[in-house]
């Protein structure tokens, strides 16, 4: 595992957080490849019935590493790890249930849309800052977001890239639901393992049953997105964009 993503299991659920809480849980390559081998390994582990991802420090995720988007934008090739990371995650075949305290930015948003349940603390807030930074939606956001909320809210979710507020989100059907700061952990995990009490084969069929219809158009849509991501990344727009928000943040 990666040193910013331990892993535990309790009580049959799979515990995978996001440890990397002075960079608000930004994710790096190695952090996307840890998910990765994490989630590959609990898809054949019949002891581990769910799987939980929270956000330590009271942050889900900043989304990815800028940092690091700026030297993988020299090398797009890497951009194969995050690549693995969302096919695996769009396809994991157990119940995966996260709770979110704070932001959930980037790709701390998007991973949402591919879990079975969310929950939240009131003080949650989501947003797709792509277009800001000159890329595009990625993790199949483009396709599963429309489907979520209808295409004019998902429009103004992607393009505007203005932050939605955990009751808005609630009421756009993004969380399941809500509690008080700083309950989100133990409110996810507590539906995580009342969910590992049931039937296994039962609830691994109801997920395959209904994720079918749109799996084809989920792995579509993520191999559109990742050519124009990819190609993004080289972009003037996007040039600009990381320089002028790393200037920013120094």
């Amino acid at each position: 595992m990666s040193d910013f993503v331990t892993e535990t299991v309790e009580s049959g659920v799979q515990i995978l957080s996001l440890n990397r809480a002075d960079k608000k849980n930004a994710i790096t390559l190695d952090m996307y490849q840890a998910l990765t081998d994490a989630l590959i390994r609990a898809d054949t582990d019949e002891t581990i019935k769910a799987t939980l991802i929270y956000g330590v420090g009271g942050e889900f995720s900043s989304g990815n590493d800028i940092n690091e988007f700026v030297h993988i934008a020299q090398k797009p090739d890497k951009l194969s790890i995050i690549l693995s990371f969302l096919k695996v995650l769009s396809a994991y075949k157990k119940p995966l249930i996260a709770g979110v305290e704070g932001r959930a930015v980037g790709v701390g948003a998007t991973l949402l849309l591919h879990c079975d349940m969310v929950l939240a603390s009131r003080e949650a807030r989501l947003q797709f800052p792509f277009v800001q930074l000159g890329l595009v939606p990625e993790a199949a956001s483009s396709y599963l977001l429309p489907r979520l909320v209808g295409h004019p809210k998902a429009f103004e979710a992607l393009v505007l890239c203005e932050v939605i507020g955990a009751e808005q989100a609630e009421n756009m059907g993004l969380i399941n639901h809500l509690c008080e700061t700083g309950e989100a952990y133990q409110v996810a995990l507590s539906y995580a393992q009342k969910i590992a009490t049931l039937p296994v084969e039962a609830v691994a069929l109801s997920k395959k049953l209904l994720k079918s219809p749109t799996q084809d158009d989920v792995q579509n849509a993520l191999l559109r997105e990742g050519r124009i991501f990819k190609e993004r990344l080289s972009s003037s727009e996007t040039i600009y964009a990381f320089s002028s928000f790393l200037s920013r943040k120094k």
